[in-house]
């Protein structure tokens, strides 16, 4: 299997205009905010050989990462984030938002396909991997390869935690599609947004396309099958979830 995606999915408008996102997403922060509640931070404070270590996979303009970075500095003790995402333009938004968190060494950007940057890691090298929005982005057979990865480069008791779609079966999955799209038409259509909507339109279809389709029963089964415990899907709102997982 290649070591890249070989696919950038938020180009153009997409990526010029991706915090539109959230007038879509009225409840994205509170979402993202669910995932990231589930993260204990603690243990950045504790007596370890190692310092604390989270891998975020997509940074995007870094609106998680912000988040990721303040619960970070809440907890006691300290710790480092490590953010990739393949695109430059997201990276460089990301990094203005960022600036005095990388300033002080609590974050480091890095330009990365994930496959690529997972592979190249070492054995445990991770107490955390998060992500948000970014999995579902990714064609099946190569996410299934980037799970298997993030569970090798997670340390004993290390956690996986996703926000993103997890689609249902059956009409659940076309009425949350439905759902989603009605959304974007009641954001975008009373400010003129007409082009954007189609691209954003035709993006979410494709997501739920057999290439891209990330279905929860699926994805716990697989997490399951590569050795990780305590597989949960919670939070779910239509389409978005929450997704846990834990190495022994």
């Amino acid at each position: 299997m290649s070591r890249t995606s070989g696919e950038h999915r938020f180009t153009g408008d997409l990526a010029q205009e991706y915090e539109l996102i959230t007038l879509a997403y009225p409840d994205f922060e509170a979402f993202q905010h669910q995932m990231i509640e589930g993260i204990d931070f603690s243990s950045a404070g504790t007596d370890r050989d190692v310092p604390f270590h989270l891998l975020e996979i997509g940074t995007g303009d870094g609106f998680t990462t912000t988040r990721l970075v303040q619960a970070m500095l809440e907890a006691p003790g300290a710790g480092l984030i490590t953010s990739i995402d393949n695109d430059p333009n997201q990276l460089h938004k990301a990094q203005e938002h960022l600036r005095e968190a990388t300033k002080g060494g609590h974050v480091h950007l890095r330009e990365s396909d994930a496959l690529a940057y997972l592979q190249d890691s070492p054995d445990e090298s991770f107490d955390v991997v998060a992500t948000a929005f970014t999995l579902h982005n990714l064609e099946a057979g190569y996410r299934r390869e980037v799970e298997r990865q993030i569970f090798r480069i997670l340390r004993p008791g290390g956690l996986f935690t996703n926000a993103d779609k997890y689609a249902p079966r059956g009409q659940e999955q076309f009425d949350a599609l439905a759902y989603q799209i009605e959304r974007f038409f009641q954001a975008f259509v009373p400010r003129g947004k007409l082009e954007i909507l189609q691209k954003w339109v035709l993006h979410n279809i494709s997501d739920q396309s057999p290439r891209y389709a990330m279905f929860a029963d699926e994805t716990v089964s697989h997490l399951e099958a590569i050795g990780f415990k305590g597989v949960e899907i919670s939070h779910r709102s239509h389409m978005q979830a929450v997704l846990r997982a834990r190495v022994p």
